[in-house]
């Protein structure tokens, strides 16, 4: 089984709390449940070991990209047959707990005139091993 990061985007608005502390316990609820009513879109997948954080970047530049999800998750070749697929493993992993919330801030687009949004889930370590 090998790691996966997922980049996913959200074309509306998603304000990220101010207080660290609030941010980090209510953004995976965030996530989540847009995640649930298929909100966030599917838009990239690769190994891990070739993932480049300047993927996001290349979605940010767009003005209609206001928030990027990435999740670092264990695929099997199983989950790999569809997008479909990929994005019920990823709200499996979360809804079990699987994941931490490894970052989330804010980008300030000064061209557009607008804060985008970066969040940045990986596996627990104790369910990196785990099969999705």
């Amino acid at each position: 089984m090998d790691s996966y990061t997922m980049t996913f985007k959200y074309d509306g608005i998603f304000d990220l709390p101010n207080d660290p502390g609030v941010r980090d316990r209510e953004v995976p609820h965030m996530v989540l449940e847009k995640m649930r009513h298929k909100e966030f879109e599917l838009v990239d997948f690769n190994l891990t070991e070739n993932y480049s954080h300047n993927y996001a970047r290349h979605y940010l530049n767009s003005h209609l990209y206001r928030s990027i999800v990435e999740i670092k998750l264990n695929l099997s070749m199983r989950a790999l047959k569809s997008r479909d697929a990929i994005y019920e493993c990823c709200i499996k992993a979360m809804e079990k707990d699987r994941l931490y919330l490894e970052q989330a801030y804010e980008n300030e687009n000064r061209q557009e005139g607008i804060l985008q949004s970066i969040i940045i889930f990986d596996m627990k370590k104790d369910h990196a091993a785990a099969s999705a």
